[in-house]
């Protein structure tokens, strides 16, 4: 399908990464995308070879560092592995969501909203629209845009989460207007800053409870799970010190 250099690109690597289900349009136009980016990417890969010292290429510091850090995540994982000793209980979630509130309370404006953020010429913007601007295909297409968007797109699709419009306006170059926010699953398509936004509005309000929702419980009790875990962990590697020191496997 494409080469650079030495370098060949075949028509089964780039079905590999193929969402299933696309049209034969959006399939042509994901392909080019693909090819575009690979040629992009060898270009600056045979650029970084030809003009980068041995030193500069030198990786095995940094690999051995990012070895050290997977073994050590593994060991805290394995450490905090027996979920039941984090466990947190209603009142304790109860507590916390009367002292947040107390504390951070505001009269703020939040909205629920799905956001994508594309480059202005991207070819999956109009597909992504059709699923995004269409009620039943947003709630049940949440997979397909998901695959759609990868990772390298900017965007949120939590239907549930309560987020400060003053947060969200600083993601976008342009105002949201008021008559977006008055009713329901409003929807915004504009292009500023070389980028294209699409947002569907829905719902709207000027006051937030940590107490108020279902998922906000469940996010206060997470927070406070990895609250526990970290004090946990920390404890425990505390305890490797003190005993190292003590037995002399550590000299200072």
């Amino acid at each position: 399908m494409a080469q650079v250099y030495y370098h060949k690109l075949y028509l089964s690597e780039i079905e590999e990464n193929l969402p299933i289900g696309l049209s034969a349009e959006d399939s042509v136009a994901m392909v080019k995308d693909y090819i575009d980016n690979w040629v992009k990417e060898q270009l600056v890969l045979h650029e970084a070879e030809r003009t980068l010292s041995l030193r500069e290429k030198n990786f095995d510091k940094k690999m051995e560092d990012y070895r050290r850090s997977l073994l050590i995540n593994a060991y805290y994982d394995k450490l905090v592995s027996d979920t039941s000793r984090f466990s947190i209980s209603e009142s304790e979630i109860r507590s916390f969501s009367r002292d947040f509130d107390k504390r951070y309370s505001e009269d703020k404006e939040i909205v629920r909203l799905n956001y994508v953020k594309l480059s202005e010429k991207s070819k999956l913007a109009d597909q992504v629209k059709r699923i995004l601007f269409d009620e039943d295909r947003r709630v049940n297409g949440k997979e397909e845009l998901t695959r759609l968007l990868g990772d390298s797109v900017e965007y949120i699709l939590d239907d549930q989460t309560w987020l400060y419009l003053d947060d969200i306006q600083t993601e976008v170059p342009f105002d949201i207007e008021e008559g977006d926010l008055k009713n329901n699953h409003q929807y915004v398509d504009k292009v500023a800053g070389g980028s294209r936004y699409l947002l569907v509005i829905l719902d709207h309000k000027s006051r937030r409870s940590a107490n108020e929702t279902r998922e906000e419980q469940a996010a206060v009790r997470m927070m406070l799970v990895n609250q526990r875990r970290q004090q946990f962990i920390n404890k425990h590697v505390d305890e490797l010190y003190r005993k190292a020191l003590k037995d002399g496997s550590v000299t200072q």
